[in-house]
């Protein structure tokens, strides 16, 4: 059992990392309803279209979001399972 705890304790850390940042977390948040493309994001998070690209990329290089595209447009999603029923989790404890 301890073993298990200290293997998964790295990929729960890079978790906490993710949510540290207030909007990373609100995006997390607000893609935990759906999926959304960068110009929604942009506009409901308030802060810049690079931000977010970069927020988005960071998350889908750890396996956290994924992308499709649709013509010139890119939409994320939640990918990991576990993320989607975290974001669910606070949501109920906290909104």
């Amino acid at each position: 059992m301890y073993k298990e705890i200290l293997q998964k304790s790295g990929e729960v850390s890079k978790i906490m990392d993710i949510l540290s940042h207030e909007k990373r977390l609100a995006m997390l948040c607000l893609l935990s309803e759906g999926e959304k493309n960068i110009a929604e994001l942009t506009e409901l998070l308030e802060i810049s279209q690079s931000l977010v690209s970069q927020f988005a990329l960071k998350m889908k290089d750890q396996n956290i979001l994924e992308s499709r595209k649709d013509g010139k447009e890119v939409f994320y999603a939640v990918k990991d399972k576990k993320i989607q029923e975290l974001m669910w989790a606070l949501k109920s404890i906290y909104c």
